[in-house]
């Protein structure tokens, strides 16, 4: 998504969500969790 968002000029964007994704493994680690979990981690770090 970030990828997409920079690519689409909104780079301030996509660094909020690179941002959330390196704050939640830092916190998280290799913790096995579901996909909609991690979803929904990054979701609340973005809003």
């Amino acid at each position: 998504v970030a990828l997409l968002l920079r690519h689409l000029g909104y780079a301030p964007q996509a660094a909020r969500i690179e941002e959330a994704v390196a704050a939640d493994l830092e916190a998280r680690g290799e913790a096995p969790r579901s996909t909609d979990e991690i979803g929904d981690a990054l979701a609340a770090r973005v809003c």
